[in-house]
């Protein structure tokens, strides 16, 4: 009697142990089947958008099978402002034509530290100019050494600053190495400065001379310099 009790408690053990691997290769082959049309859907969504007159398509195919040509001939002589231009060409016309994206990644990657530059950066004085006409869209890396001291004389009553002088990005305080991108005298007094830190990247907003500064209303009683590397691919 009790080794029919124990068959059958081992027999349904090993029924229960069956179904659940069932279930469990089951709910496997489920997410399996769900990650491959994750996949195809994605795939497709990534295909390129192609015109439907034939005569169009045609040229377009050929534009981009040419274009890909000159942008990795242009990638091999080490032309690379030339290749950057050729593949956002193709992908503004090819909004998600893989090559073009890669390509473009590619050069971006390899520009990034083409041209440097070694600023000292005064404390007391105001904006001063690098001398580095930055590029629209181009990043740009800053290494940053040295300190300065912001000195102050007031009265009882402390120093106010001015509205005018208020930035609007609260992260900028007294003391904090500031930049503008700007093409002239107007653009240097009316453009919102932006915080350069060390060993951190930024991209340009357009194209343009970087000038750089310490933030204070009166820099003229401040103390020290900074050195700033600046490495980006520089307008020409």
């Amino acid at each position: 009697m009790f080794r029919s009790f124990l068959c059958l408690f081992v027999f349904l053990l090993i029924s229960v142990e069956f179904a659940s691997a069932q279930s469990s290769a089951a709910a496997a082959a489920r997410r399996r089947q769900q990650q491959m049309q994750q996949k195809a859907k994605e795939m497709a969504e990534n295909q390129p958008q192609l015109p439907s007159d034939p005569q169009l398509l045609t040229l377009h195919k050929e534009f981009i099978a040419k274009a890909e040509r000159l942008a990795v001939e242009y990638e091999r002589k080490k032309q690379l402002d030339k290749a950057r231009e050729v593949y956002e060409a193709m992908v503004r016309l090819v909004p998600k034509y893989g090559a073009a994206e890669d390509g473009l990644s590619r050069v971006l990657g390899s520009q990034r530290y083409s041209d440097r530059k070694l600023v000292n950066v005064e404390a007391n004085k105001l904006w001063q100019d690098t001398g580095v006409v930055l590029q629209q869209g181009m990043p740009v890396h800053t290494e940053i050494k040295g300190t300065w001291k912001v000195v102050y004389e007031t009265g009882p009553k402390g120093i106010e600053i001015p509205n005018e002088m208020r930035p609007r990005d609260n992260r900028i305080k007294l003391g904090t190495l500031i930049g503008v991108i700007a093409s002239n005298q107007a653009e240097l007094t009316e453009a919102n400065p932006f915080i350069l830190e060390n060993g951190k990247d930024f991209t340009a907003r357009k194209t343009g001379r970087l000038f750089l500064r310490m933030f204070d209303v009166d820099p003229s009683d401040n103390e020290g310099k900074l050195y700033v590397l600046i490495q980006s691919t520089f307008a020409k």
